[in-house]
């Protein structure tokens, strides 16, 4: 072999030695590289993706082409739970339809743990199962939560807003956040703060910008004008531009109202005044719409707002009785005295009944030439009902004169023989009973009780028409014995009183009020009568605990509703009967509490009433600040009654006597 050819020949053993150091070198250089972000101008390697960017990239898969892919997303998603919710939320407005449908579907298939361990017993109770019931039910929680005292259901409304599905719902829970006033502490005002804001999260539904409003107010300690006037102004642009079919003039005029009230209770009247009038175009030229948005201003002393409502829309107020009686109110009560009295006059002369001399009734107001004698009993029953129905509706609203005014044209064109002119008769004497002209009330009951003695017919007719004659007897000769007790009585008055009282019990026990009269009559000398009344208490008393026992067991043998309406009825009368006479205290304030929970913020008579029995309860267990705190809870429902003021005004002298 040459040596040229020995040179040139590979060394293999070089070679099997060189190797596995390169190895190591790249190795070392990959190590390296891995721990330096950049050598040398190199490429920055991809950051990992967040949660956030991984679900918006799995919505947009929602709707691939690919039928595997869609449901590999929609898996995906399933998996995040409750992170996937804002995100899901706001796919509901894509511009893919197949994205929008499959995310509605995801949202509603979430899985939301609707109470904590740190909410109060009473939250859990409310919330228990609450993903379970329809949206009937799940409201009707949404309104127990908003109920409950001392703000205790207040971070479970705001995790309602957030989370129902429905944004009915959301709304209304966010509604009833709103409708809470801010505490006096700034301490308490901070810690409610961070409390919400730590439910509500980074979401952009409406609600949830409405809570953020009402957290700035928490955080400023007072309410912002300005703020929830831009909080309407971006609603309304929703409305006018009908970006959300959710969002509608019905349901900002809603959102109005709330935020018109926590103005009012907040001393910012003017702003409320303000918010309301700017967006009266909102209301339906409707008798409904606008009567209910007439009462509500009234309710709350925005007269000039029904007034303005009225100036806009005087051809729908001039044909409709109750809708005129509201703007005579408004400018009565607004001290345009004047002209609330013409605007009466003319409400009391639509559909005008036939054959009443008007000027009898009141000086300003006068027959009219183009009456129609020729009604028949049918059509003359119609308008006298019509009457009747907006002399009601002034009673409600404390218009006693006026509503005097319609019930005494309905008994001077009917007489005693239309159920109409029966029905007025009873309502008048109650609005006497009210204003405790008791001798009044008897007179207009009189006429019908010597009708019922003297023919038992007229009492058979009375029946068919619903209406007891031994409960218009029993009444007469109550009122009669209130009267005989008003004032200073003497011994023979407070002795005929007795006999009248214990005659009005046996003709018609259930008014438990003749009772708690008879009980009130104290004579220490007739302990025949005192020992009588004390046996007639304990066995209506003890009636009343058997049937609501009766009533309890037997709950899945009625249906809710019917449930619901006797029960709360029950609990409310023996809670009146016991808390206004002697017996177990407590137990009738566990009563009241539970009756209403069987009274809806819809049933404004009903929860007045039963929120006035709660504040009874109170005071005769000596919580006098909490009797006084409801019973002006039950005048903001009903702050015409002239039996809750009264009540009022006895809890106020306890407090100042105990003071």
């Amino acid at each position: 072999m040459s040596r040229f050819n020995a040179a040139r020949r590979p060394d293999h053993s070089a070679s099997v030695a060189i190797q596995p150091a390169l190895r190591r070198l790249a190795v070392s250089l990959m190590t390296l590289a891995a721990f330096t972000p950049c050598i040398a101008g190199a490429a920055e390697p991809p950051k990992p993706q967040s949660n956030d960017q991984k679900i918006a990239e799995l919505i947009e898969k929602l709707g691939s082409d690919s039928y595997a892919t869609r449901v590999r997303a929609r898996d995906q998603l399933k998996e995040y739970g409750l992170e996937a919710f804002d995100a899901l939320y706001e796919a509901q407005y894509h511009n893919d339809s197949e994205v929008q449908t499959a995310a509605r579907y995801l949202q509603q298939s979430l899985l939301v743990t609707w109470s904590q361990e740190s909410d109060p017993k009473e939250v859990r109770e409310i919330l228990y199962e609450y993903g379970a019931q329809d949206s009937t039910d799940r409201l009707a929680r949404i309104e127990l939560l908003g109920r409950l005292p001392d703000r205790m259901g207040i971070e479970a409304l705001a995790r309602l807003a957030r989370f129902d599905r429905l944004e009915l719902l959301s709304r209304r829970a966010a509604m009833l956040v709103l409708k809470q006033a801010i505490p006096d502490q700034p301490v308490r005002r901070q810690i409610l703060a961070s409390q919400l804001e730590s439910v509500i999260g980074d979401n952009s539904r409406d609600a949830i910008t409405w809570l953020r409003a009402y957290i700035e107010d928490l955080r400023q300690g007072r309410y912002d004008p300005q703020r929830w006037e831009e909080v309407v102004a971006t609603q309304r642009r929703k409305v006018d531009l009908g970006l959300n079919q959710d969002i509608t003039a019905k349901s900002v005029l809603q959102l109005i109202k709330v935020i018109a009230t926590r103005a009012i209770l907040e001393d910012a009247r003017d702003s409320a005044m303000q918010i309301s009038i700017e967006n009266l175009d909102l209301i339906a030229p409707s008798t409904i719409e606008l009567a209910g948005q007439a009462d509500w201003a009234i309710t709350h002393g925005l007269y000039p707002v029904v007034i303005e409502l009225y100036q806009r829309q005087r051809h729908a107020f001039s044909s409709n009785a109750e809708l005129l009686y509201s703007a005579a109110q408004a400018y009565r009560d607004n001290g345009e005295t004047d002209k609330g009295e013409q605007l009466a006059t003319e409400a009391f002369q639509i559909s005008p009944l036939p054959d009443v001399k008007l000027e009898s009734l009141s000086e300003d107001a006068l027959p009219r030439e183009d009456q129609d004698h020729s009604l028949t009993d049918h059509q003359l029953e119609d308008i006298a009902f019509l009457h009747y129905a907006v002399a009601n509706r002034l009673r409600m609203r404390g218009q006693y004169d006026w509503a005097e005014r319609e019930h005494r044209s309905i008994i001077a064109s009917c007489g005693v023989e239309t159920n109409a002119g029966i029905r007025s008769r009873i309502s008048l004497s109650s609005i006497f009973a009210e204003q405790l002209r008791h001798d009044d009330a008897s007179d207009v009951l009189g006429v019908l009780v010597h009708r019922i003695e003297r023919d038992a017919e007229y009492a058979k007719r009375l029946i068919r028409f619903d209406i007891g004659s031994h409960f218009v007897q029993s009444e007469y000769n109550f009122q009669q014995a209130l009267e005989l007790l008003a004032g200073d009585p003497i011994a023979s008055e407070i002795e005929e009183a007795k006999q009248l009282l214990q005659l009005a019990y046996r003709q018609y026990s259930g008014n438990i009020d003749i009772l708690i009269q008879m009980y009130r009559v104290k004579t220490p000398e007739d302990t025949e009568w005192t020992e009588n009344v004390k046996r007639q208490l304990s066995q209506h008393i003890g009636s009343l605990h058997q049937t609501i026992t009766q009533y309890e067991s037997s709950k899945r043998a009625m249906p809710d509703e019917r449930f619901k309406a006797v029960l709360g009825d029950k609990y409310n009368e023996y809670a009146w009967l016991v808390s206004n006479t002697e017996g177990d205290f407590d137990r009738a304030l566990q009563c009241s509490l539970r009756s209403l929970k069987f009274a809806s913020e819809e049933e404004i008579e009903k929860r007045a009433a039963r929120l006035d029995t709660c504040a009874r309860c109170y005071f005769a267990t000596g919580q006098i600040d909490r009797a006084i705190e409801t019973q002006k809870e039950a005048l903001d429902l009903e702050q015409h009654s002239l039996a809750m003021q009264r009540q009022l005004a006895e809890f106020q002298a306890a407090k100042a006597s105990e003071s």
